[in-house]
Order: structure tokens, then C-alpha cells, then sequence
């Protein structure tokens, strides 16, 4: 009878390993089947269908963005000329996202492995990734293009194509041995009134650019007289400072929280309402001019209108030449400003200020001033550019000093 409770003990506890063993071969065969069906939703590209069923979509837009500023700074810093983009706006996969086609020119001197390089690394610190980089056959000319997609994880952001620039066709300044060194003057902050000092500068002989502000009282009329006067006329767009708003840019102003849409329509309702305008600086701008985004929205608009611009540089880091030169419009940059220094007495040194700024003349060949309004302004040009074109510096409208 022993023998057979032992027996009997001995078969329940193979019975039991028997059922625990049933049991996880089940569940090793569900976690397979699991397995399987996951790796064929991945593969056939049904999974975001299925996560966007069971959580909803999920909006990846605001990364994507982090992505495409990055970007866009290297850019900036590789020089890339002639930058066209376009976005969309992607529902795959159950994401919601923004996707960039971008292209642009390489700067002679600039190597395909360098922009690889500087680009991938630029994602990479924003959270994104290089996905694919393929380098195109040469053409004729022997110049080669750099294909790039970035993207979030295996999701594509971006596509940027990147050609490069034969030597002969890079944008530069040139000045003949023979050239006489060139000075432009422009004078800010015209709109605000008519005054003696005011029409003072439509009177001088020179070719003097006249810069004109929105939205004051005598915009438009002095924006005609200027014109009538054989003055060139310049929109003087009003620009965020990094002290707003206790320093107020004026009405109509571009400010940072605007959108790329609103900045677009400020720049052309600034346009619009000066007459005779050929072109564009910036009043104030000494935070919007670092933003790039930015300044590529209000170079654009400038672009549709064949119109040039000149960085009053209000700042070290403004990156308004930069994207005017990618966008492909002609710009130029501030050397100084004629009436910001004091001399020992404590007066406008505008007299010192005319010397460095034909002395940059000489140096480089060309070199533009800025200027406002004010009575010694007025003063020191009518005696010092006289004097400039008596030591062989011409003087010429700011268009012909932009690249």
C-alpha cells in the first residue's frame, strides 16, 4: 500500500511538471506569433495604422522644426548661396510632421565632405540623423552635388541637394587696379518730418541713398521728394531690438513672435507704401537680424520684388547679409556709422567718421556709411564729400556697392 501512495506521488508530480512545461511552450508560441505579427506590421508599413488606432496620431512637428533650424545655421555657416525650401506637411505612419525640400549652392573653395560634415553633425545635436548621403557624378564642368536626407529615427525631414559653385560663377567683389575706391552714403530715419536739416540732404550734389521709414507722417511725400531730388530710395524696415519694448522700433515693425507668414506681409505692406523703392536696410533689428528663420522670411519677400538689401549691422551676430546672399538677392553690409561717436568735447565726430570711412575705401575698394538725419551730418558731407572726390574717391548710390 506504501508503494503505491509513493507511486502515486511520484506520477502527480510528473503530471504537474508535464502541465507547467504545456504551459510555457503556450507561451513561448503566443510571444513568437506576437513577434511574427509585430515584424510583419513593421515590414508592410501597417504599424503606425495600428498605433495611430490605439493612441491617435502624434504630431512630431515641433522636433522636426529643432531639426530644421539646426540645419539651417550650418548652412549659414557653410555659406550656401541661392537656398530655395519648400515644406509640406506629412501624416505618415501615424505621425504628423513638417518635411523640407531644400537646395542651394556651394561656395567655390567649400568641399562636398566638409558641408557632409558640418550638416550631419548640425542634426545630430538637434535629435535628428543623417538617414542617406549620396554624392552625384560630375557634370561637364567636373562639379559634383551632395544629396542629403535627414530625418527623426527612420521618418524623412529633410532633403537637401547642395551643387557645387565653379570658381568663375562665385559671387564676389572685384575692383580693377585702375578702379577709384567707392563710397556710399545712406541716411537713415526719412519719414519723420520735412524739416530744413531733413531737405538739407536732397540738396547735396552727391548720389546720396535715403533711407525711408513706414508709417510717419511724411513717408510717402518725402519718399517723392527724395526721387524728384535724383536720390536713391531705400525702405528702412523696422525690426525688433533686443532691448523691445523699451526701445520701440515704430509702428508696422517685424517682431520676433511673428510668424514666417506675418513677415512676409509686414515686408510687403513696407514696400508698398514707400514709392520709388529700390531696395532695403534694416531700422534697429538688433535681435530679429539674428534669427535666421527670420530674416530668410523678409529676404524672400525683397526676392519676389528684384529689390537688393544692405545689413545695417545694429549687431556682430546679424546673419541678414547671409541670408540675403543665400536667397540670391544682391547685398551689402554696413562698414560704419557717420554719427554714433563722440569726439574729446564731446560732439558727433561726424568729420573723424568720414576719414575711417574712406580710409576703408582704400583699403577694400569700396566701403558704405550710414548716417541720420542730424545737423552735423548734414554739415560734414557737404564739407567732407567735396573733399573725398578731390582725393579720388567717387561716390555712388549704395546699389552699386551690393553683390
Amino acid at each position: 500500500m506504501a508503494r503505491t501512495r509513493k507511486q502515486k506521488k511520484r506520477d502527480e508530480r510528473i503530471r504537474r511538471a508535464l502541465s507547467i512545461i504545456r504551459l510555457w511552450l503556450i507561451v513561448i508560441a503566443l510571444a513568437l506569433i506576437v513577434i511574427v505579427g509585430v515584424a510583419e506590421l513593421f515590414s508592410s508599413g501597417r504599424a503606425g495604422s495600428v498605433r495611430e488606432r490605439i493612441f491617435g496620431k502624434r504630431d512630431i512637428t515641433e522636433r522636426a522644426e529643432r531639426v530644421d533650424a539646426a540645419l539651417d545655421d550650418a548652412l549659414a555657416r557653410l555659406h550656401i548661396t541661392n537656398v530655395d525650401a519648400e515644406r509640406t506637411e506629412l501624416d505618415t505612419l501615424g505621425y504628423l510632421l513638417p518635411h523640407w525640400e531644400k537646395t542651394g549652392r556651394i561656395p567655390a573653395g567649400t568641399s562636398l565632405y566638409e558641408c557632409n560634415l558640418v550638416l550631419t553633425e548640425a542634426a545630430r545635436s538637434s535629435g535628428g540623423k543623417l538617414v542617406v548621403v549620396r554624392e552625384t557624378d560630375a557634370d561637364w564642368r567636373g562639379l559634383k552635388s551632395l544629396d542629403l536626407r535627414f530625418g527623426l529615427g527612420k521618418i524623412e525631414t529633410h532633403h537637401i541637394v547642395l551643387k557645387q559653385t565653379e570658381r568663375s560663377d562665385a559671387p564676389i567683389v572685384t575692383r580693377r587696379e585702375d578702379a577709384a575706391p567707392r563710397v556710399a552714403i545712406v541716411i537713415d530715419d526719412f519719414g519723420y518730418n520735412r524739416s530744413k536739416t531733413t531737405l538739407g540732404f536732397l540738396e547735396l550734389d552727391d548720389p546720396i541713398t535715403v533711407a525711408v521709414l513706414p508709417q510717419c507722417p511724411h513717408t510717402r511725400r518725402i519718399a517723392n521728394d527724395a526721387h524728384a531730388a535724383g536720390k536713391q530710395v531705400i525702405a528702412h524696415i523696422p525690426m525688433q531690438p533686443e532691448s523691445y519694448p523699451d526701445a520701440n522700433p515704430g509702428d508696422g515693425a517685424l517682431l520676433e513672435r511673428h510668424t514666417a507668414d506675418e513677415l512676409r506681409s509686414l515686408t510687403r505692406a513696407v514696400l508698398d507704401e514707400i514709392p520709388h523703392v529700390e531696395g532695403a536696410n534694416n531700422h534697429m533689428g538688433s535681435r530679429l537680424t539674428t534669427r535666421h528663420p527670420h530674416m530668410r522670411a523678409v529676404m524672400g519677400t525683397l526676392k519676389e520684388r528684384g529689390l537688393f538689401f544692405v545689413d545695417s549691422v545694429t549687431t556682430a551676430s546679424s546673419v541678414a547679409y547671409a541670408e540675403a546672399q543665400r536667397a540670391g538677392i544682391p547685398a551689402g553690409r554696413n562698414t560704419l556709422f557717420l554719427d554714433s561717436y563722440l569726439d574729446e568735447s564731446g560732439r558727433l565726430d561726424v568729420p573723424g567718421r568720414l576719414r575711417a570711412l574712406e580710409e576703408a575705401a582704400r583699403r577694400k575698394g569700396f566701403a558704405i556709411g550710414i548716417g541720420h538725419p542730424k545737423p552735423e551730418t548734414l554739415d560734414a558731407l557737404e564739407r567732407g564729400l567735396p573733399a573725398m572726390r578731390a582725393r579720388g574717391i567717387e561716390i555712388v548710390f549704395v546699389s552699386e556697392l551690393v553683390e
